[in-house]
């Protein structure tokens, strides 16, 4: 017979005592809670969506502008919007919303007014979280 079976809890608190749990189940514990830990985390923390959108810059006397090109998904457009170009932002003023042109004023810095420059732009459309993406596909896929 083991020892174990004829162990008395009352009796032999000692023994019990100075019993460790087993490494595999300590180790499995510790992942399950940085496991748990990390999806919080990404879970909860909010990041910002960026939307690209490539145009081309015009330059009027002194003014210069960029006339983009969208699609149906790019829009609706909104004014309060943040604009960047090469992870700096800029100010920028809606001119003329055509159907697939998006004509926006903006002051650019001198190294990158060239007419007829094609350039990158990236507008922040939203600030979500993992959370809020996971629940949409799911309310998508149901069709909620």
């Amino acid at each position: 017979m083991y020892v174990e079976d004829k162990l008395d809890i009352y009796n032999d608190s000692a023994i019990i005592l100075d019993k460790k749990a087993p490494k595999k189940i300590i180790s499995w514990i510790t992942i399950l809670i940085v496991l748990s830990i990390i999806f919080v985390i990404f879970s909860f923390v909010p990041f910002n969506v960026y939307k690209p959108l490539v145009g081309y810059i015009d330059i009027k006397g002194n003014d210069s502008y960029i006339v983009l090109s969208l699609n149906n998904s790019d829009f609706p457009i909104n004014k309060d919007n943040k604009l960047y170009i090469k992870n700096k932002q800029y100010n920028f003023k809606i001119v003329k919303v055509q159907e697939d042109k998006l004509v926006i004023k903006i002051n650019l810095d001198n190294n990158l007014k060239v007419e007829n420059n094609i350039i990158t732009v990236n507008i922040l459309k939203n600030r979500t979280t993992l959370f809020k993406i996971i629940k949409n596909k799911i309310k998508k896929g149901f069709g909620v």
